[in-house]
């Protein structure tokens, strides 16, 4: 049943579909009982490691605790404490290990990851949350006070992180999210739901542009938060398969210069930010020096001013701080 529905997903969703995908899909084993973890472990690491997947112990592992309901490290486990397990286990592992030969993302494959203090629902082709946006969240919480009422928006909510990331932190906060893909939009409230956070978000397919005006949000902005699409379109073919395969391209292209819809941003922002309101990018490294150059050429038009920018957990200027003066 999980391949089957896993299967029509992707055909909705008008994924690629290569021939390991397909195998992975369709693939079925009958595995005799009573093999460990430890067995388990080490068949797919030797697997893994001739296809070439990344981070194998870590998928392998995500995996695992799928497959027998268990969200603690295997290393949490004394050597003496390991699992047997049961038939139906170990197709089930091997299954999902044969997706993730495919080069299928491990968040797929198990359907939910974590992000800030969350468990967040994943389905493809919806974006996928990186750990440095976690550090964007943690950067805009410094700045908030969480006894005070406040508004913002998120361009490109994805799977809803970073607008329910911040909500869930900031109980007197409201947010509208809005994204021009319709899964991401479905999936950004079923996690609010899960998350029992809906009635604090508004969430609306929609395509930001320069032209945008968005009437059906009513008033000026606290707060503005995107990790929009900027990758170089032109560096797009370079991506790893479980990207170019399996996650909405339109979520990462950002144009020629990877600007196109951070300019879009920029021009919304200063329009519908309140005064000393605050905006907030996740970029690409080559970006910062850039929109603090475009926002001193356009500052009798845009009235923005460029804050600061901050560095990721790979020491990359990756975070920019912008207020409407």
């Amino acid at each position: 049943m999980f391949l089957q529905k896993l299967s029509r997903q992707l055909l909705t969703a008008n994924t690629v579909l290569n021939v390991n995908t397909l195998r992975c899909l369709n693939y079925g084993l009958n595995t005799a009982l009573g093999k460990t973890e430890t067995e388990i472990i080490e068949k797919w690491k030797q697997k893994f490691a001739k296809e070439n997947i990344d981070e194998i112990e870590s998928s392998i592992k995500h995996i695992l605790h799928h497959v027998i309901d268990k969200r603690e490290t295997l290393t949490d486990k004394k050597d003496d404490q390991q699992i047997i397990l049961t038939k139906e286990q170990i197709n089930r592992f091997e299954q999902l290990c044969e997706c993730r030969m495919a080069r299928m993302p491990v968040q797929y494959i198990i359907g939910e990851w974590d992000f800030c203090d969350l468990v967040l629902k994943m389905v493809p082709p919806v974006f996928i949350p990186r750990p440095e946006t976690e550090e964007l969240v943690e950067l805009i919480l410094q700045q908030c006070d969480d006894k005070l009422t406040m508004r913002f928006l998120e361009v490109g909510c994805g799977s809803g992180a970073i607008s329910l990331s911040l909500l869930h932190s900031l109980p007197k906060a409201q947010s509208i999210a809005i994204d021009q893909s319709e899964y991401a939009c479905k999936l950004t409230l079923e996690n609010a739901k899960n998350l029992q956070l809906n009635n604090r978000i508004k969430v609306i397919k929609h395509k930001l542009t320069n032209e945008s005006e968005l009437p059906m949000i009513e008033g000026k902005l606290d707060l503005i938060v995107s990790n929009p699409p900027y990758v170089l379109t032109h560096d797009l073919k370079k991506l790893e398969p479980e990207i170019s395969l399996y996650e909405d391209l339109r979520a990462l292209d950002g144009g020629p210069d990877g600007l196109n819809i951070i300019r879009s941003i920029l021009t919304f922002a200063s329009k519908r930010l309140k005064l000393q309101g605050h905006l907030w990018l996740e970029v690409d490294p080559s970006h910062p020096s850039l929109i603090e150059e475009y926002l001193q050429e356009n500052k009798s038009d845009l009235n923005l001013k460029f804050v600061a920018c901050y560095k990721d957990m790979y020491g990359k200027e990756r975070f920019v701080e912008i207020m409407k003066i």
